[in-house]
């Protein structure tokens, strides 16, 4: 997950000192706990649970890419993302995964998603249906995003075209409500929205590039 720039970050702070829950240190994060002790938290901390009626904040993004939904589906579960989350010069890209639970690829599967300005979150996977679509949540941001966002819930869309497969992507954040709630929709609107656009440039090219290698 991105950290939220500034001049967010300013006001953010301030929002902070009306609402001190959700500036609390993240899970396994706190002074003199082990990497050990913190891997553990990590594994064993319920994620959150999606609340379908509840206002989220949401940006989508589209492409067409020249492989089947059945082909295309595992490829961008099983990923990199260091390959296609490249970020932005406001957004920090991921640097690497580290998976936590026994394997990636199946509902439950947790992993932590490592930046590369060194911030963190947790991800996990909630929703694998073959060749139509998938979803995952995301929470405990070490970034400046705890400050507006209780978790995020990400999910990718998969269309069969003529050529291949229509891909949508949308982004939805559940906000902590005022007073960061218009910081998190112009955060939203702006940085993230950019910074959708170019991962799934990425995800376009690097699927291309695999994908039509793995067919000659």
């Amino acid at each position: 997950m991105p950290r939220i720039a500034t001049p967010a970050v300013t006001l953010l702070s301030l929002a902070c000192g009306v609402f001190l829950s959700a500036c609390a240190t993240p899970i396994g994060y706190a002074s003199g706990t082990s990497v050990t002790e913190r891997d553990t938290l990590h594994r064993s901390t319920p994620a959150p649970t999606v609340e379908p009626e509840a206002p989220f904040i949401a940006h989508t993004v589209e492409t067409d890419i020249a492989a089947p939904p059945e082909v295309l589906l595992p490829w961008l579960v099983n990923v990199p993302l260091e390959r296609i989350l490249l970020g932005t010069e406001k957004l920090a890209g991921i640097e690497r995964t580290d998976v936590l639970s026994a394997a990636w690829g199946s509902p439950g599967a947790r992993r932590r998603v490592v930046l590369r300005d060194g911030n963190t979150s947790l991800e996990e996977l909630l929703v694998v249906e073959e060749g139509r679509r998938f979803q995952y949540v995301v929470w405990n941001f070490t970034n400046e995003a705890r400050r507006a966002v209780q978790y995020a819930v990400g999910e990718f869309r998969f269309a069969p075209t003529a050529t291949g497969t229509h891909l949508t992507w949308t982004y939805r954040f559940r906000g902590n409500g005022w007073p960061t709630e218009g910081i998190l929709k112009d955060f939203v609107e702006e940085d993230f929205a950019a910074y959708m656009k170019v991962g799934i440039g990425h995800i376009q090219k690097e699927s291309t590039l695999d994908l039509t290698a793995r067919r000659d």
